[in-house]
């Protein structure tokens, strides 16, 4: 998916929400392939929050929030070993309309927090 895309899906979620079909197993349970989604821009994007973003290969993901670098924002999907490169904003889409519980938003908080021990411990 090219640039522009992207820019035009986040800018539909600005004024209310873009929907998004899921394909990929990275999010089950949470979101089935072949879901439709449907994905609002938000000003702040919290751990355990689900977006949607353009990868570095240009395609789009559904991954969970785990934390913040100067760089841009980490994922990871559910069921993926590793975390994602940092996200820069202009390659997020929006979140996912999901309920997120608190024991997802600390569990992503604390995977992220394992990934910059590991950073410091280098």
């Amino acid at each position: 998916m090219d640039r522009r895309a992207v820019t035009v899906l986040r800018d539909l979620a600005r004024e209310g929400h873009s929907s998004v079909i899921v394909r990929g197993h990275c999010m089950e349970p949470l979101l089935a392939s072949g879901e439709a989604v449907s994905v609002r821009a938000r000003r702040v994007y919290l751990p355990g929050d689900v977006i949607v973003f353009r990868t570095p290969a240009g395609e789009l993901a559904a991954h969970r929030v785990l934390g913040w670098r100067t760089a841009g924002i980490v994922t990871k999907g559910d069921h993926c070993h590793e975390h994602d490169a940092p996200v820069a904003r202009t390659e997020i889409v929006g979140a996912v309309d999901v309920p997120v519980a608190v024991s997802d938003r600390l569990r992503a908080a604390v995977a992220f927090l394992r990934i910059v021990v590991r950073r410091l411990a280098r």
